[in-house]
């Protein structure tokens, strides 16, 4: 199918996004970046601090198109200057002097932006103020972390506080991945522009998942996606509470998909609690058709979390027919109901035994097929490409009005 192009030239400012040293981190961003470029001309400029001895005293700039998108990486060394403070002011300065470099790069290839988009505040914040102030472009805002939600305690700081209003109500349109995230961003009185939501992107791959012949075990599966972050995935407590169900049965087991700063920790931990190869599995990082194919092969997704806004893996498993047993945080309550999973109170590891045992023995029952349909018109790239594409027509009507 060709899909019309819109002639709208959109340069999104990514805080995170997939680069040479973590190939997951931001990519909700990179598909959403991708979406738009089915429909107009997309730049993205990200900028990362590294330690890495092979990176240039000054900068590295690494220019790619990747399917669609004009993609500029700027690499620099972390300040290491004495004392504290100083090293923080001259790795700020190293970091807008990146930015520049990159956005200086990125309009060689596709000129003056109709709309800059910003991902995650608040230091993109100066470059939507740049370009509305002094080039009368417009800029909208997507936000996706959750340092705003109560229970993460890490919306502090007054300057930071004052600047992040400052570049909120200069703002055309704010967009949250849920209404839960939204509202709270307006508690802290982030207000004085519209806000929409705006879901992310599941992976073309999960829509068109490889042909399975069979189930490679007859046990039942659990399988667990995460980024592997104790403090805020619980991936501790979910081990815990499987060692409680093992103790009860054994027609079950566990898979746990994902690398990061607590895996091996997370390996030791299980190994700690006795739980064997055969009864937890740890996968380390799947991406693509790998994951498809894993995530094929379970039975229900777990998702433990004290805190969060909505993981794509749940949308991943809906798309894939998979029913969810989540903790009742963040956003997941916006679309998981009874009729694809089942809420529990974080931190509570009876309640998530309990659940888990009713499921095994056949108390919880879903719609395998039910779920699929349902959820396969709603992340597609065409489907959220559009829906940015209408939010940057509605941000260009405003900046002519005003």
């Amino acid at each position: 199918m060709t899909l019309k192009k819109e002639y709208i030239t959109v340069l999104h400012f990514a805080r995170w996004y997939p680069n040479r040293y973590d190939p997951m981190y931001g990519l909700f961003i990179q598909r959403h970046a991708e979406a738009v470029a089915l429909y107009g001309e997309v730049g993205v400029v990200y900028v990362h601090a590294t330690t890495d001895p092979l990176i240039p005293k000054r900068m590295e700039v690494c220019y790619h198109l990747e399917n669609g998108v004009h993609t500029v990486r700027v690499y620099y060394p972390v300040s290491r200057c004495k004392p504290k403070q100083i090293g923080q002011l001259t790795g700020m300065i190293r970091f807008y002097k990146a930015c520049n470099l990159g956005r200086k790069r990125i309009a060689r290839e596709m000129g003056k932006p109709d709309v800059v988009h910003l991902h995650i505040l608040t230091r993109m914040g100066i470059w939507g103020l740049y370009y509305k102030w002094i080039h009368q472009t417009p800029f909208v805002i997507s936000e996706h972390w959750s340092r705003y939600l109560d229970r993460t305690g890490s919306y502090q700081g007054w300057l930071r506080k004052y600047f992040t209003r400052m570049v909120v109500k200069n703002a055309s349109y704010v967009t949250t991945v849920t209404q839960n995230l939204a509202e709270a961003m307006q508690h802290h009185g982030l207000t004085g522009v519209p806000y929409q939501v705006l879901p992310n992107i599941v992976d073309p791959v999960f829509f068109n998942p490889p042909l399975i012949n069979s189930k490679t075990s007859n046990l039942k599966t659990f399988i667990h996606v995460s980024c592997f972050e104790d403090k805020s995935k619980n991936i501790s407590g979910l081990l815990r509470a499987v060692k409680l169900l093992f103790e009860k049965r054994n027609d079950f087991k566990v898979v746990l998909v994902g690398n990061g700063m607590d895996f091996d920790k997370m390996k030791n931990y299980a190994i700690e609690l006795k739980l064997n190869g055969k009864q937890v599995e740890f996968t380390g990082l799947l991406q693509g058709e790998e994951l498809v194919t894993q995530m094929s092969q379970a039975d229900m997704l777990l998702v433990t979390s004290h805190y969060e806004n909505l993981p794509v893996v749940i949308l991943e498993s809906f798309v894939l027919g998979i029913p969810v047993l989540a903790t009742h945080v963040g956003g997941i309550a916006e679309i998981v109901d009874p009729s694809n999973g089942l809420l529990i109170p974080p931190g509570d590891e009876n309640e998530l035994v309990a659940r888990m045992d009713d499921f095994l023995s056949g108390v919880l029952k879903f719609d395998s097929e039910m779920i699929k349909a349902n959820s396969r018109l709603h992340y597609t790239p065409q489907t959220i490409g559009q829906q940015l594409i209408d939010l940057y027509r509605k941000t260009l009507m405003r900046n002519d009005v005003d």
